[in-house]
């Protein structure tokens, strides 16, 4: 079986106050890893310990096999790019990335980058042939960070690291960026790691996500698992699930769960986690996976899903969308487009019907 392109092993480091405990992931070949976490949780510390700015306590990093956990940076052959993009103000936008390049010819065109010294070629790959004379004073921060990214890729790393890349541009500028950044490390097939706050970003970008909290690893899965299916009410707060509720179970069995939520009862597909009646749960429940309708208008919904009988208690125009919070025998939160939000003239204290289908709704044991 062929390495792991990337393989962090039980990466441990205390740093003043503050411990890194056990980092552990692996990543395939144009792999992208996204760290999320608050601020202080380690996602930056990981990603210089990973650089080699940290010599760990415990703990290996291999990439492609090989063993650069004693190396110094400037031998691991990772492309770091940072937030503040770090451009040398006195140097050409072609002057900063040049200095980027020091992959040999081979490992250049291994990467599928243009071959070593020919920096015209390179400078068109990202879009920026046309501001090779420019001082970066004279650049957008969209530009400034197309240059960061060239010079990062110029080196032809085994691996790159990314710290909030996008933080400092606009929304539109942020969205084309990411969105060329994922192509180009899927047509290069280089492994990145992210470091981000953005739940956007870590949605558009990555195949796999962990999640720190005080220096540890509380879950790592795919996207989908981590947004859908949070392991605690910790993870289920920090990537936005709008609904946290409390409720206890009341009988289950191998198609369904019955579960109390203040007086309502609600029907939930079975859990992964060991349940068994009178078990006190939390339930996560995402509010676009609420459907809303007026009272008067409320179809019959298919048996398996729960159905709610509530009053509009208030609601928040979120651009597109509209944040209706709904008093159904407990508060829960539901998005409309803001067309149907309109369509429907829901003032405050309307009757409506929610709607969540039982896989909807997911167990947490904290």
């Amino acid at each position: 079986m062929s390495a792991a392109a990337v393989a962090v092993e039980a990466l441990s480091l205390r740093l003043g106050g503050f411990r890194l405990k056990k980092l552990d992931f692996n990543l395939a070949r144009g792999e992208i890893l996204v760290i999320l976490g608050p601020n202080g949780s380690g996602k930056s510390v990981s990603l210089e310990t990973i650089a080699g700015f940290h010599r760990p306590d415990a703990g290996r990093v291999l990439l492609g096999g090989r063993d650069v956990t004693a190396l110094p940076p400037e031998r691991r052959r990772v492309g770091f790019v940072v937030q503040t993009f770090a451009l040398f103000p006195h140097l050409s936008v072609a002057q900063n990335v040049a200095i980027g390049r020091r992959a040999e010819p081979a490992a250049a065109a291994r990467a599928g980058l243009p071959p070593h010294g020919d920096p015209k070629a390179l400078l068109s790959y990202f879009g920026i042939a046309h501001l090779a004379d420019r001082a970066p004073a004279a650049l957008s921060a969209g530009e400034k960070q197309r240059v960061a990214l060239a010079r990062a890729f110029a080196s032809a790393p085994d691996l790159f690291l990314f710290d909030e890349p996008f933080s400092a541009l606009d929304a539109e500028t942020r969205d084309q960026l990411r969105e060329e950044l994922k192509s180009f490390l899927r047509a290069l097939a280089i492994p990145a790691i992210f470091v981000t706050h953005d739940h956007a970003d870590a949605l558009a970008l990555a195949d796999a996500i962990v999640v720190l909290r005080d220096g540890a690893v509380v879950q790592s899965g795919s996207a989908a698992e981590i947004f859908k299916k949070p392991a605690t009410s910790f993870v289920a707060r920090f990537v936005g699930v709008e609904n946290i509720l409390a409720g206890e179970v009341v009988a289950r069995s191998d198609c369904v769960l019955t579960l109390a939520v203040g007086a309502r009862t609600l029907r939930a597909a079975p859990s992964p986690i060991a349940v068994c009646p009178r078990t006190s749960v939390l339930l996560a429940i995402r509010a676009e996976d609420v459907t809303l309708a007026p009272a008067r208008f409320a179809a019959e919904p298919p048996p398996a899903v729960n159905r709610l009988q509530g009053r509009v208690i208030g609601s928040r125009t979120l651009g597109p969308l509209v944040a209706v919070q709904i008093d159904c025998g407990f508060p829960l939160k539901a998005y409309l487009l803001a067309p149907q939000w309109h369509a429907m003239k829901l003032d405050h204290d309307a009757a409506v019907v929610a709607e969540i289908a039982p896989d909807a709704i997911h167990l947490m044991s904290e």
